[in-house]
């Protein structure tokens, strides 16, 4: 006997791609619900008897201070290898204040549509004072003393664009080498469809042929990506902060699949761990 709530799926990506696949899930969908499809995460956009509509999952906190002022983050996306699907009720994290570590915890989940009518969540959480006596794990904190960092964080946030950070430990420089050896070591089961949109694969080509366009835009991202940072980082923005040298892109979901854009060099070499195995380490811990 078959169990679980089927579903047509369709699943708009990144690039404006829409392709429908059939989809079980364990509970009745809604507005909302994140869900897992070939390793991506994606947010539930609107349900209709059995066709469910997806978009790619995003985020972002809502900070509510004891003295009534408010912080809204930038958006951000859920990752292929975030821990579990997402933040939820009761969720402990840090952010800095002049320095000093501060608690709180999410007490409320919502969905929340841009201005374009896409749905995103959003964590609102208030303070907890747990500092006082133990940090919590945390997994996102906020630095909001480097004014440079500010600066690119809240024209993020005032244009409603994406933003996406890695940061190197100084003195370490990039393991190109390594880069180029994992990038060609690849292989199409570790490049989800979402990610292969982004790469502008033409999936009306034969299927041999996908791994190779991938790969082919994945090379050039690196190389620009490369000459962006060692040069006059036209593209991508970098700051230091806690010992580490920080690069950041923002854009909007449009830019991640432009090949000419900084945002889409570095959402693509992320998502594919390109730039991981030159040794940056994916921002996690900073959330805008």
């Amino acid at each position: 006997m078959s169990t679980g709530f089927r579903y047509e799926l369709v699943v708009r990506a990144s690039a404006g791609h829409e392709h429908a696949v059939p989809y079980v899930a364990d509970h009745a969908l809604q507005e909302g619900d994140l869900i897992v499809l070939r390793g991506r995460r994606w947010i539930v956009d609107s349900v209709e008897d059995r066709r469910a509509v997806a978009e790619p999952a995003r985020y972002r906190l809502y900070l509510r201070y004891p003295d009534g002022t408010e912080e809204v983050g930038a958006f951000r996306r859920f990752r292929a290898d975030a821990d579990g699907i997402g933040i939820g009720i009761g969720h402990a994290f840090t952010t800095l204040d002049d320095g000093v570590p501060v608690s709180w915890a999410v007490d409320e989940v919502r969905v929340v549509r841009d201005t374009t009518g896409a749905p995103y969540l959003e964590f609102v959480a208030e303070r907890d004072y747990a500092e006082a006596e133990e940090l919590p794990d945390h997994e996102l904190e906020h630095h909001g003393e480097d004014t440079r960092a500010a600066a690119v964080l809240s024209r993020a946030q005032a244009a409603g664009l994406q933003s996406e950070l890695v940061s190197l430990d100084a003195g370490t420089a990039p393991d190109w080498d390594e880069a180029a050896a994992y990038l060609e070591a690849l292989v199409l089961e570790e490049l989800g469809d979402d990610l292969l949109e982004l790469c502008g694969v033409d999936f009306r080509l034969s299927r041999d042929t996908w791994l190779a366009q991938a790969k082919d835009r994945l090379r050039e991202d690196l190389r620009a990506f490369r000459a962006d940072i060692e040069g006059g980082h036209d593209e991508i923005e970098e700051w230091d902060a806690d010992g580490a040298r920080v690069f950041a892109s923002v854009g909007s979901w449009e830019d991640e699949a432009d090949p000419d854009k900084g945002h889409g060099w570095m959402s693509r070499l992320v998502d594919a761990s390109v730039l991981g195995a030159a040794g940056f380490r994916r921002v996690r811990k900073v959330e805008l």
